[in-house]
């Protein structure tokens, strides 16, 4: 079995936090978990927020 996590965002320059909004964070996470989807990977679990800001998203392959 295969692992792997998906993150979308940018971290600010000399802080916590992300350059993207949250609708821009979403509609990038959505965008790398669907191609990877099409590539047999699936998502596990639910999309967890990190202490900086950016989605990230555990995913499996067999």
């Amino acid at each position: 079995m295969e692992y792997k996590t998906v993150t979308a965002g940018t971290r600010e320059k000399g802080g916590l936090g992300v350059e993207e909004d949250s609708v821009q964070l979403v509609a990038v996470l959505d965008a790398l978990v669907n191609d990877l989807i099409r590539l047999e990977w699936r998502p596990v679990g639910d999309v967890v927020i990190g202490p900086d800001g950016r989605l990230n998203q555990s995913m499996v392959r067999d």
